[in-house]
């Protein structure tokens, strides 16, 4: 019985110590990782540093970190087993972050959640922003997804998974914008977690306004929907051909 004992303890001190040595704590939530010119800050989802109460809603109140004056900052989760939804979508936004200092100032925001529901086929993706005043500035965006379903934004640079996509641009004039979208093929049969990120540089006194990403996966037209969709573009163009006539 004292054996049994003593094994038990040791099992959970094991347990504990490989808990405390993971790489991915279980958080299993949506939460922000963010680095503005070597300051870095982490939002976990109600968190105090959540002005939002609800669950898969991130938003972080207007303030200055490391010389970027970061407004109007969100990101949201939707399509856990939680909260069902026939899409699973992971976004993240900023209305304005606005070098205060005379230097340029490097940023990297990143964002990740855990447990969206299975099964999906297929991702789309986008990102868009504009540079104003800023000429020179850099943005990289890129998307992951990860079947293993670990949660990613731990730190910055913590990114599970398969990358997606990744889009780069760099100011050419006083008031350029960029944007970029992609779709493709990601498999998962169980829940997956998803992570974005934009890593980058604003130059000094530019702002980069309207910074936003999103990734949706969701599953596969089964082949009845896709031959009903077939039967009805050929319905159309049947009525556009008696049209012309």
């Amino acid at each position: 019985m004292r054996h049994c004992l003593i094994t038990g303890v040791v099992a959970a001190a094991a347990f504990s110590a490989a808990i405390a040595l993971s790489p991915h704590p279980a958080h299993a939530t949506l939460q922000l990782a963010a680095d503005f010119g070597g300051t870095t800050f982490l939002c976990v989802d109600n968190a105090a540093c959540d002005t939002n109460l609800s669950t898969g809603t991130i938003q972080i109140a207007d303030q200055n970190i490391g010389g970027i004056q970061v407004n109007g900052s969100i990101q949201g989760s939707v399509g856990t087993p939680a909260n069902p939804n026939a899409l699973d979508i992971l976004n993240t936004s900023s209305l304005s972050a606005i070098n205060t200092l005379g230097v340029a100032v490097t940023y990297t925001v990143t964002v990740s959640d855990t447990n969206f529901a299975a099964p999906v086929g297929q991702f789309s993706l986008s990102g868009a922003g504009t540079f104003e005043n800023a000429v020179g500035s850099t943005a990289l965006m890129r998307w992951w997804a990860d079947t293993a379903n670990a949660q990613g934004a731990d730190a910055v640079n913590d990114t599970p998974g398969t990358l997606l996509d990744s889009f780069s641009t760099t100011a050419a004039s006083i008031a350029d914008a960029y944007s970029h979208s992609s779709s493709g093929a990601f498999v998962a049969t169980s829940p997956f977690s998803m992570t974005e990120q934009i890593t980058g540089s604003i130059a000094a006194n530019g702002t980069l306004l309207n910074r936003g990403q999103t990734e949706i996966l969701s599953p596969v037209p089964e082949p009845a929907s896709m031959a009903l969709l077939g039967m009805g573009l050929l319905g159309l163009a049947t009525l556009g051909r008696r049209a012309r006539r």
